[in-house]
């Protein structure tokens, strides 16, 4: 092989080998790197509640229900139905708590043997709902209403904005077994000033109408 050509295949070899080992330096370094960190919550800030406070002129009227196995409508008379802002602060909370609707077993307290006591989505949801509202800075801001026997509900004098509705229906325990069903209903939206929404359907999403 002349010389120029023996040259040139050394560097050939010299590129090849020095590109393989920044590879397996970069793939060391990618596996040394340190885990991302989660985004944390973001903290309340009243100043996204502001326009809620006020009395407005919109109303809003639906159904809070939930779909059976059997496809049947599930209501309660006497759920709490919650209107609740959406900000920052309530939409990190309702992606986390309501519609992920994570319930870990770890989570869970101990029972009297010492191991966690299994909660369902129902549980979790519930203790979710009353972290909601145990905030003070939020309660001015939020409004809360009654489910008829028929699961239907209204609010009135609502300020435009968006909007969850958020229902944690558990049955009826009087009725059937199919009846005592429990999970949470839930509906976002948008109101426009002095609009009167009505039909809305707020549900669990089994029902294919969400």
């Amino acid at each position: 092989m002349p010389l120029s050509g023996q040259l040139l295949y050394g560097i050939i070899i010299t590129l090849l080998l020095g590109g393989l080992w920044n590879y397996q330096a970069q793939a060391e370094g990618a596996g040394n790197a340190p885990p991302a960190i989660a985004p944390q919550p973001p903290s309340l800030n009243e100043k996204d509640l502001l326009p809620y406070k006020q009395k407005g002129r919109g109303t809003l009227a639906g159904q809070a229900f939930l779909g059976s196995p059997s496809g049947k409508a599930v209501t309660q008379a006497g759920a709490l139905v919650h209107l609740i802002p959406i900000t920052p602060y309530t939409r990190y909370w309702f992606d986390h708590t309501i519609k992920a609707t994570n319930c870990s077993a770890a989570e869970s307290p101990a029972s009297a043997e010492g191991s966690p006591t299994p909660r369902s989505p129902a549980d979790c949801a519930h203790e979710a709902l009353t972290r909601l509202r145990s905030e003070k800075r939020l309660a001015p801001y939020l409004r809360t209403t009654r489910a008829n026997p028929t699961g239907h509900f209204w609010f009135t004098k609502i300020p435009a904005g968006r909007y969850y509705i958020v229902s944690l229906i558990e049955g009826d325990r009087e009725r059937t077994k199919e009846d005592q069903f429990a999970g949470l209903a839930w509906l976002g939206l948008e109101l426009e000033a002095g609009e009167k929404a009505s039909n809305l359907v707020v549900t669990d999403c089994k029902s294919n109408l969400c």
